[in-house]
């Protein structure tokens, strides 16, 4: 008896030992880096102000800004030393993209796990980090940063901001969100996506992971630098913007960015608040527990942020896509106003749908019927949003089809597949059938991979001569990007719709024999989607062997979706450029 007790204290001590050694060398290593990062960028400011000062300026910003005002800025590290916008959006660019591939190589390796019913790539507690991390860094790290990127990079053009002003405040909350990234991706939290109590709460592999308080420290952290940055480009757009511009005349984009900040601003801080109570329940468990009965509580506060985040990965696509659509058919969109109305009211009804989220769980008859409307008519403006599209291409005399306009039209198909079965699942009925499935995965990847990363890549195909300073890309590469992202999504996408309407599991290592053709080809899937990201990498380096040869010219920041813009007026040719450097 005694000797039992003593090996169980024994063993709490070695595990206390353990998880003090750990928390140690966590804080140290991130110091180091720290430390290293700070002196690299201290040291390359300083030399950068004696060169300011050499010039006769006070500071470094004000000859950045009065050297490279209203020029295309390129790609480099050189953009971690600024602290204008520009810079700022390409270190968002950088880093959403080394956090893409991050979490898409954890998404391949759930796949290849998932080649036998039975565990045995990954163990089940494996299985759970590589899917909570790979959900949490491309909604979080990826999506957001990729909106930051278009919005910092084109903004200033599309509002003929003056000054720059804000930069230093959006330099800081540059490295907050980093670091908050950083600090989940260490963690190995084993939470999913939304860092459900109790399960939170067990600090063990079993449970939310050893390190899982680290994860809780890092999403305030992305929360915190979220905000900031929201604040920020608000206060460009209403005070910043150029007299000229009035509100009616804003570009969609614009409009778009806006409409995303005010979702963020209005539905994020619930559930900052709600992260704060759950690393208090570390120390003094009383909000989150079983004991405490409000366990349903945090997953209402999370889903009050939960949905709305959707669209905020997916509104700035839907603004770039209204920027893009008349460079390669030489019209304007077929309605400014309707496009303002159909992202207004996105922004209204996404703040009202949380709830469809939560049908199974016992919040009522009254609450389902209240959110299976709302979900349904979100509807509505989508599909505005849709038919503009749609009918600007319809009026168009000539499309071409370069790669960036083979992202949008195939993101606008992936979002009329993922938005029917959106509408499926509002339906309270489906909902209780389908919704611990893969259908809901299917749902959510059309729309994801066919917005948020499809259309960043063609935002990046836009802005390549820019941002590789004057290099071409090869087109032939870039269409095989295309075509293999497509079929890959539309392939794992589908297996999983297909799959979840027959019942198969979602976010589980193993399941019944029977699915196992289900998950045979979104594997296949997967795999295929990893090829073409292979594909874009290797055009990516190809283009920096070969010499600058083109304008560096933004098309993107000529002539913005206004009314008050003609489209007709001379702008750059937008890419595709072809390698023997004529346009496509």
């Amino acid at each position: 008896m005694n000797g039992g007790m003593i090996t169980a204290q024994s063993s709490t001590s070695i595990g206390q030992t353990s998880f003090l050694f750990y928390i140690t060398l966590i804080i140290s290593i991130s110091a180091i880096v720290l430390l290293i990062i700070f002196y690299y960028i201290s040291t390359q400011k300083t030399i950068l102000k004696e060169k300011a000062e050499s010039m006769g300026y006070e500071s470094p910003n004000e000859m950045v800004r009065d050297k490279l005002a209203g020029k295309p800025r390129l790609l480099s590290w050189n953009v971690f030393l600024y602290d204008d916008s520009k810079s700022i959006a390409l270190r968002y660019l950088l880093a959403s993209m080394v956090f893409f591939f991050i979490a898409g190589s954890f998404g391949l390796g759930m796949r290849l796990s998932l080649t036998n019913p039975n565990p045995h790539l990954l163990t089940p507690d494996e299985y759970n980090v590589l899917l909570s991390e790979h959900a949490i860094l491309m909604i979080y790290m990826f999506a957001l940063g990729a909106a930051f990127f278009l919005g910092y990079y084109l903004l200033p053009s599309h509002l003929k901001l003056k000054r720059d002003v804000m930069g230093g405040y959006a330099s800081v909350a540059f490295w907050i969100w980093l670091f908050g990234g950083i600090f989940i991706l260490v963690s190995r939290t084993a939470t999913r996506w939304y860092y459900y109590p109790p399960l939170a709460l067990e600090l063990a592999e079993y449970g939310g992971g050893v390190f899982n308080w680290l994860a809780v420290i890092g999403l305030e952290m992305v929360f915190v630098g979220v905000v900031i940055n929201c604040i920020i480009i608000i206060k460009l757009i209403a005070s910043e913007r150029s007299k000229d511009i009035k509100l009616s005349e804003m570009s969609l984009f614009t409009w778009a960015m806006l409409f995303t900040v005010v979702m963020t601003i209005s539905s994020a801080p619930t559930l900052m608040v709600g992260l704060g109570m759950l690393f208090y329940d570390f120390f003094n468990p009383i909000f989150f527990t079983a004991a405490s009965h409000q366990v349903l509580l945090f997953t209402i506060m999370f889903w009050f942020w939960g949905h709305p985040i959707v669209y905020i990965a997916i509104i700035p696509a839907f603004g770039l896509i209204y920027e893009i659509i008349p460079k390669f058919t030489g019209k304007p969109i077929y309605s400014y106003n309707s496009g303002i109305i159909g992202l207004g009211l996105l922004l209204i009804l996404s703040e009202l749908v949380w709830g469809h989220h939560l049908m199974n769980s016992g919040l009522g008859v009254a609450w389902d019927i209240f959110f299976g409307t709302t979900s349904f008519l979100v509807v509505i403006p989508s599909a505005i949003t849709v038919f503009n599209w749609i009918a600007s291409l319809w009026s168009a005399d000539r499309i071409r089809l370069t790669t960036p306009m083979l992202f949008v039209i195939n993101g606008i198909i992936d979002f009329i597949i993922g938005g029917t079965m959106g509408v499926i699942l509002s339906a309270a009925p489906a909902n209780d059938f389908l919704h611990g499935t893969y259908f809901v995965t299917g749902h959510f990847h059309f729309i994801f991979l066919g917005l948020t990363v499809g259309i960043t890549f063609a935002g990046i195909y836009m802005l390549f001569p820019t941002l590789t300073g004057g290099r071409k890309y090869d087109v032939r590469l870039a269409r095989w990007h295309f075509y293999l992202t497509a079929l890959g999504s539309a392939v794992m996408a589908g297996a999983w719709g297909i799959g979840g309407f027959m019942g198969m599991p979602r976010a589980t290592a193993g399941y019944f024999a029977r699915f196992q053709p289900y998950q045979d080809v979104s594997i296949a899937g997967g795999i295929i989607i990893a090829i073409a990201q292979l594909i874009f990498l290797y055009n990516l380096a190809k283009s920096y062997t070969k010499q600058p040869s083109i304008s560096m010219d933004n098309v993107l920041e000529n002539n913005p979706t206004s009314p008050e813009i003609p489209v007709t007026t001379p702008a750059p040719t937008p890419p595709d450029i072809n390698i023997t450097g004529g346009a496509k």
